[in-house]
This record gives structure tokens, C-alpha cells and sequence, in this order.
């Protein structure tokens, strides 16, 4: 009898035991999928350049978009958003789905910043990702103009005053886009002003213009009757031009305004760029030369 009762308690135990190993094998199974099923983050930071404080209630949102199809709407694989936003730089980590991504797609990154839906920053230019960068994205939101405004955005924020600096548009120039500003990186910049004074292209010559490469620290252009090309260098909003060379072409028309145009990129210390115009300026502070972004050509 009491052999009869070891065998059933014994084979009551193995029964508890494999039991107890199929829910660890269900459990590490579950944990194995789901870790393989959200293994992808992207992680980053947003920002934007105009002195404005946000208002207690705004939300930033940034989505990672599948962008492959230009006949569809753009796909989200995943987002992520801080309620409230609080002030920038605005730090986020967007977990997404690896199985979710396809060989040869176009994927990008768009933030936004939002106050009871109404639109108050954007980004305004494309930020491909997963290309195999491993560096934490860095995105640039620019301010919505029409949306709210000062006094109007609710309690708490503060826009500082704007400054008089600049000059209304001259003959020739045109007062450009102040939605968004042009990058400085593969926008084609004509040459307006040297030291102050409005420039023209010569007849039958192509205009001065630059345009720095957005891959490499090279920049092309035309000086007016020569053709240019050189390096460059950027740290924050210092630029300076080096080993720039040209054509040696000689032209009746125009000479004296292009060895100005050369000569005012040997004293470039810094940059600065208002919607569609850019300025460069020398190591006092003074703009020596103007451009305003068109379309490339």
C-alpha cells in the first residue's frame, strides 16, 4: 500500500514539474519574441533657434515614417511624444519594429511641435535614418508663421523683442521666404550685395553664386566671369573659406566686382541665414556679402 502511494506522489510530482517547465519555456518564449520584436530605437534631440518659451501646454512629437511610396501617405513605424514638451533641446527615443522594416525603403524622422493642435514648430527638411548611422539624430525645428503669436500662445511664454538689424530688399532682391530658413548646405545662394552695395550679373555672364556641398566640405560656384571651387570650414556659425581656386578667364565686363567677390571670401569669419537670405560676415561683425537662395540650377 504505501509502495502504491510513493509511485502515484512521485508521478504526481514529475506531472507538476513538466508543467512548471512548459510555463518557463511559454514565459522565455514570450520574452524572446518580444524582445526580437521591438529590438530597433532611435534616439536623438530637437531643437530650434528662435528665444521663445514654450507655452506650459505644448507637445512634442517626433514619428519615424516609412517615405518609399511618393503616391501614398508616409507610413509611421513608431513615435514619440513628451506631454508636456517643456523646453528645448528636446531629448526622444523611438522604439520601432524591426520586422517592420523592408530592404531598399526610405525612412526619415519628422518632429513637430504642437499647442491644442495648432502648429508651432516643424521640421522643415528631410532626415533620412536607419542607413547605418549609429550617431544620435540631431533635427532643427523652424518656427510655423501664422500660428499663434506674442500674447497670444497662453500664459507663460515670452518672445524677446525683435531687433531693427537688417535692411529692407534693394533693386534686384527679393524679400525671400521667412517660413523657413534655407540651409546653408545644397541651396544654390546668389550673390545680391558686396560691402552693402547691390551686385548684377554682366551681360551674357552667368551670375556669382555658391553652393556648398551637403556631403563633403566642398563648395562650387561662379565668381561672375570665372568659375570657382574650394573647401570650407563650419563650427557653429563660423565659416571660413580655404583653398579656393579659379578659372583664368578674363572678361570685359565685370572683373572689378568678381576679384571684390573673391577677395570679401578670404575675410568670411561667420554666417548667418534669415529665411531665404544668407550673410557673411568678418571678424567685426560686418556683412560683406549677401545672398538669397533660388532654385538650384
Amino acid at each position: 500500500m504505501s509502495s502504491h502511494t510513493s509511485a502515484v506522489q512521485l508521478r504526481g510530482m514529475l506531472r507538476s514539474f513538466w508543467r512548471g517547465l512548459a510555463a518557463c519555456a511559454l514565459i522565455l518564449s514570450a520574452a524572446l519574441f518580444c524582445s526580437s520584436a521591438w529590438a530597433g530605437t532611435l534616439e536623438g534631440t530637437a531643437t530650434f533657434r528662435e528665444r521663445i518659451a514654450l507655452p506650459p501646454d505644448a507637445v512634442f512629437e517626433v514619428e519615424l515614417q516609412d517615405v518609399s511610396r511618393a503616391d501614398t501617405p508616409a507610413v509611421v513605424l513608431g513615435r514619440s511624444k513628451l506631454d508636456p514638451a517643456g523646453q528645448p533641446p528636446f531629448h526622444f527615443e523611438i522604439v520601432y519594429d524591426d520586422d517592420a522594416l523592408r530592404s531598399g525603403h526610405r525612412y526619415t524622422a519628422r518632429a513637430s511641435v504642437k499647442q491644442q493642435g495648432r502648429l508651432l514648430f516643424t521640421t522643415d527638411q528631410i532626415y533620412p535614418v536607419l542607413e547605418g548611422r549609429n550617431a544620435p539624430l540631431s533635427m532643427l525645428l523652424v518656427f510655423v508663421h501664422g500660428g499663434p503669436v506674442q500674447g497670444s500662445m497662453g500664459e507663460g511664454i515670452g518672445v524677446l523683442p525683435g531687433s531693427n538689424e537688417g535692411e529692407l530688399p534693394r533693386a534686384g532682391e527679393s524679400c525671400g521666404s521667412s517660413l523657413a530658413e534655407s540651409p546653408l548646405r545644397g541651396t544654390y545662394w546668389k550673390l545680391v550685395r558686396l560691402d552693402g552695395n547691390p551686385v548684377a550679373a554682366a551681360e551674357k555672364r552667368r551670375e556669382a553664386h555658391l553652393v556648398f556641398a551637403a556631403d563633403a566640405l566642398r563648395v562650387a560656384g561662379s565668381a561672375g566671369c570665372n568659375r570657382m571651387a574650394g573647401g570650407f570650414e563650419l563650427e557653429g556659425d563660423g565659416l571660413r573659406f580655404s583653398r579656393m581656386a579659379t578659372t583664368m578667364m578674363s572678361c570685359p565686363d565685370g572683373m572689378d566686382q568678381e576679384m571684390q567677390f573673391l577677395e570679401a571670401l578670404e575675410r568670411v569669419e561667420r554666417y548667418r541665414i534669415r529665411g531665404s537670405h544668407l550673410e557673411l560676415l568678418d571678424a567685426t561683425g560686418a556683412v560683406i556679402a549677401g545672398f538669397e537662395a533660388v532654385a538650384l540650377k
